[in-house]
This record gives C-alpha cells, sequence and structure tokens, in this order.
C-alpha cells in the first residue's frame, strides 16, 4: 500500500479512493489501508468506498467513490473561499450546504462526503415545494421546475419527497447514494425547435443556451426556442422581453420561425409555428410528468402541480389539462424557488446498509442491530454539527426483491424493530402497487436497509417573501392592460395583471395573464385563481 501510495504522490494524483471487492460485509482491510494512506497522504482528500456506501455491487460503489473523489478539491476550495469571504464580510456563523438528499449539512464536514452534494439543485426546489405545498395544505404534489436549457419534475407523497438511491450521470456512470428522486428532460425556455431529415417538427433537447440565447434576446441568437415561440403567441410581453441593449423586433421573430419551421411544416404562418413549438414542448414535459406519477403507480388526479422556474408557470396549466391534474400552485417567488428550498431544508444524513440474503434466513435481532446504528450515528452527527433542530426525525425504509431478480424495490418500514411477517407483507403490498402483480412462489429479498435521520429545523414564514405595500383592493386595479392571447381554444383578447398587487383571498377566472419580476403566469379560459393567505397563486382547472 505504502508503495502505491508514493508512486501515486510521485505522479501528482491530489485524491485517493480505497475500495475492495466486499468490503460492504467486512470493511476490516479497507479500514487498515486508510490508516497507511493517512499517514502518507498530504491532504484530507481520502475516500473509502464502504464507509461512503456500504452495500453490494462492487462497480457502483466503486463509481460512487470516485465522483466522490473527483470533487472533494474542487468542493474544498469552492467552500473555503466562501467562507473566507463571508467572514470578511462579517458572517460568524457556520454554513450549510444543500445536499441531493435535500437535507442541508455543516460546511465543515461536507467534503468528506462531497457525491452527495450531486443534484442538490433541484433537489432544494423540491424541498421548498414540500415546504410551501403543506403550508397550503396540499400533501401530494407533482414538481415542475423550468428554467432556461431543462426542466426537472419530483414527487411528493404525503409531504415526503421521494427519494432514490440510483441515479445515473454522463457516460451511464451510477451514483448509490440517497437523493430526491428528480427526473431531468431537456426542454427549458432556450431549447430549440427545428424540423428533422424525416420532416417532423423536434423542441430541444439542444438548447440556445445564455448565449446567444433565444433570437428576442437580442445576443445573436438565429434559431427559434420555446420562449420566442411564447412571444409570438402573446403569452411573454413583447415590452419587457425585447427591451434589451440591441433589440430585435417582433416582426423579425416571426420572420425566423416561420422560414426556419412554419414554411417547412406547410404551416400559413408564425403563430402556427410557435402553436406547433408550445405543443410539442408540452407533449414532452408532460411525459416526464408521467415518469415521476403514472408510471410509479400515482394517479395524477390526487395531485396538486406545483409550477416554478422562470417559465414553469407559462406551461404549468396546459400541463396540468393535459395530465388531468385539478389544481397548480405557483409560489410567491417561482425564479428563486430553489434558494427557498435551502432556507426551509431540515439536517439530514442518510445510512445503507448491504444484508443481501433470502427473507425467511435473515436474523432480525441483526436487522435491529443496523437500524440502531444508524440511528446513533446520525444522531451523533447532527449533535456534532451544533445547528440548532427543534427535533430528530427517523425515517426507515427497506429495498428488497424476488430471488432472482436485478433491480430492487423500495419501500418505507415504519418501526426499527420489523419482523420478517411484516416486511413479506409490506414488500408484497408494494410490489402490487408498482407492478400489479403477485408472486407467492418465489422467495423474496432483503438486500439493503437504509435510515434517514433528520433534524428539524425551525420553521420559516413564507409571508416574509410577498412585496409590502403594494397590494390593491379591487380585482379590477391589479390590471395592468389587455393583449391577444393564443390558447388551444384560440385567440382570446386577455387581461394582463400585476402580481404583487393581487390581494390575499381574492378570486377570478381566467382568461389571465399574471406578470412578476421572475417569471409569468398563463391561467386558461374557465380556470379559477385564488389568492391563498401565504401569497400562493392556487389555479383549479
Amino acid at each position: 500500500v505504502r508503495q502505491a501510495v508514493e508512486q501515486l504522490l510521485k505522479s501528482g494524483v491530489e485524491a485517493v479512493i480505497i475500495h475492495f471487492l466486499h468490503s460492504y460485509k467486512n470493511d476490516i482491510h479497507e479500514r487498515k489501508t486508510e490508516e497507511i494512506v493517512k499517514a502518507i497522504w498530504p491532504n484530507s482528500f481520502i475516500t473509502r468506498g464502504s464507509a461512503l456506501v456500504s452495500e453490494f455491487r462492487e462497480y457502483e460503489r466503486g463509481t460512487t467513490a470516485s465522483i466522490n473523489a473527483a470533487i472533494q478539491p474542487v468542493l474544498y476550495r469552492y467552500i473555503e473561499l466562501l467562507q473566507k469571504k463571508l467572514k470578511e464580510e462579517g458572517y460568524s456563523k457556520d454554513l450549510l450546504v444543500m445536499q441531493g438528499n435535500g437535507g442541508m449539512v455543516s460546511s465543515g464536514i461536507v467534503v468528506e462526503d462531497a457525491v452527495k452534494t450531486v443534484m442538490s439543485g433541484p433537489a432544494s426546489g423540491v424541498m421548498a415545494a414540500a415546504y410551501t405545498a403543506s403550508q397550503s395544505g396540499f400533501s401530494h404534489v407533482v414538481t415542475y421546475d423550468m428554467g432556461g436549457t431543462s426542466c426537472d419534475v419530483g414527487l411528493i407523497v404525503d409531504g415526503i419527497p421521494q427519494v432514490t438511491s440510483e441515479l445515473e450521470i454522463e457516460y451511464a456512470m451510477p451514483i448509490h447514494v440517497p437523493m430526491v428522486d428528480v427526473h431531468t428532460i431537456g426542454a427549458g425556455g432556450g431549447s430549440l425547435a427545428w424540423v428533422n431529415d424525416a420532416g417532423l417538427l423536434q423542441v430541444g433537447p439542444e438548447s440556445a443556451g445564455a448565449q446567444p440565447g433565444p433570437i428576442c434576446y437580442g445576443r445573436g441568437g438565429q434559431k427559434p426556442t420555446i420562449t420566442d415561440a411564447d412571444l409570438v403567441l402573446g403569452r411573454l410581453n413583447p415590452e419587457a422581453l425585447l427591451s434589451v441593449k440591441h433589440p430585435v423586433s417582433l416582426k423579425t421573430v416571426r420572420n425566423l420561425m416561420q422560414e426556419q419551421v412554419g414554411a417547412m411544416l406547410g404551416l400559413e404562418n408564425a403563430a402556427a409555428a410557435a402553436a406547433a413549438i408550445v405543443r410539442i414542448a408540452n407533449m414532452n414535459m408532460a411525459g416526464a410528468l408521467r415518469l415521476v406519477s403514472l408510471e410509479r403507480g400515482y394517479d395524477p388526479r390526487d395531485f396538486v402541480l406545483f409550477a416554478f422556474g422562470g417559465a414553469g408557470p407559462v406551461h404549468s396549466v396546459a400541463l396540468a389539462r393535459e395530465l388531468g391534474i385539478p389544481k397548480v400552485l405557483v409560489p410567491v417567488r417561482p425564479g428563486i424557488t430553489n434558494a427557498v428550498g435551502c432556507v426551509v431544508a431540515d439536517v439530514r444524513h442518510d445510512y445503507v446498509n448491504s444484508i443481501n440474503i433470502p427473507l425467511a434466513q435473515a436474523d432480525m435481532d441483526q436487522v435491529y442491530e443496523i437500524f440502531s446504528g444508524q440511528i446513533e450515528a446520525g444522531e451523533k452527527i447532527i449533535e456534532s454539527e451544533g445547528v440548532e433542530v427543534e427535533e430528530l426525525i427517523v425515517i426507515h425504509d427497506v429495498d428488497m426483491q424476488f430471488q432472482g431478480q436485478t433491480h430492487i424495490l423500495n419501500f418505507p418500514v415504519k418501526e426499527t424493530r420489523v419482523t420478517q411477517e411484516s416486511l413479506q407483507s409490506a414488500f408484497e403490498n408494494a410490489y402490487w402497487g408498482r407492478f400489479g402483480v403477485e408472486l407467492p412462489e418465489i422467495r423474496a429479498v432483503l438486500v439493503n436497509l437504509h435510515t434517514a435521520v433528520i433534524g428539524r429545523r425551525k420553521p420559516v414564514p413564507l409571508t416574509s417573501l410577498i412585496t409590502a405595500r403594494v397590494q390593491k383592493e379591487q380585482i379590477e386595479n391589479c390590471k395592468i392592460g389587455t393583449r391577444s392571447v393564443w390558447f388551444e381554444s384560440g385567440w382570446e383578447d386577455t387581461p394582463i395583471f400585476k402580481r404583487e398587487f393581487l390581494p390575499q383571498q381574492v378570486n377570478f377566472r381566467g382568461p389571465a395573464v399574471i406578470e412578476q419580476l421572475d417569471t409569468t403566469i398563463i391561467v386558461e379560459p374557465g380556470n379559477k385563481v385564488e389568492v391563498d393567505l401565504d401569497g400562493n397563486l392556487i389555479i383549479s382547472l
């Protein structure tokens, strides 16, 4: 080991990974190797695979450890610089960092498990959605975050965001650490619309990006995007979008859209081309929403659609209509929802241990000891972080499969002490709910045990996001103009409202366009709009 370490150091290696084949079952050799490496290695960038992921499947454990080691130096330098700058500005408290599991962790220990910050951005949006929706009385939520380049969707059941331990990043590289289950597709405001060689209209996944961006941004973009289509259809404010340093006329946007899309599809004008682009984009995003709901055994009609991101509220009602979702919730500040998620998220630590034996042979005392050990580890690390928490919450779940299967099924368990009978029954119920199939003749296998230890932080009042002293008493006074807007039913003269003016508990019916600094909300004809006490918009289809 010493010779190998010296060779790595001579090669200029910055981070080292210790990864042995069966360490999930017995980690004594990994631990001994770690002792030897620590005595020689010049920094703290040492990843011991079984400390990070204590489960079988050496490939997934190895790639997870490798990604952790690759991220560690980068994250360390970033956090160090950020803390230094904050200290210079007089900030003396600890810095918390969002993890992919939707929980916060102290910056003092985040580098050790750096891989757990993967997907933390999308996760923070889901956490904000869970918090905001629960305050408004909704526990079943489909989250929908549409920005400039992509669309992220997730699922919240009974107020709890769904978590997965099986994510693949680029090059089909798996990461096996618990993280909020977010599905991403290449459909954002900057997604390019184009006609392929087969003569079919496609929208995304290629994006115009920030540079050159959509045509209407005046940064040199010459290819139509979803944002350009929304502009042509009157759904976005042309005065605001075109008031840039190098303005492009609406006529130019229409001409380029008709030339590159409309004419190639045989459509009569740019508006028809724009409508086709919006329909295709909505269809793609509806497919992503089906992936996290219908294809996992959940009925969208039991959920509310939580729409955020700069472009999410523009398309949310159309998507809800497509999936039969009865209500759409748009938070006070859709453009900064991910930042709100960091403020409201709790401290969280996840643990996993593999057993991987037939359930009938499983030692239930050993299962209890593993769960108890995971709880103890979580409580200990939260105490060491020194973060103020109101209470500790423990969530257990298990991975099981039928013998001979490759994939596992995850489901929650309520007790730390479980029995073979209770696990068998819970697994069969979960399998039936997911696949609608019973397999009583095949033995069940207990694969992994998971525990999340959550430190609940003090609640944050969402009303602090509402702009003070701008609300009007009457809905008529909130109107700032009208313009012709395209809906599936055709063009309609539509009132434009300023969101900051809308009073609490007001309600009115669409069509309407509601504008604010960070987004635009499209309300279709016949939709009912109300503002709740936290300032959220509830749109009923």
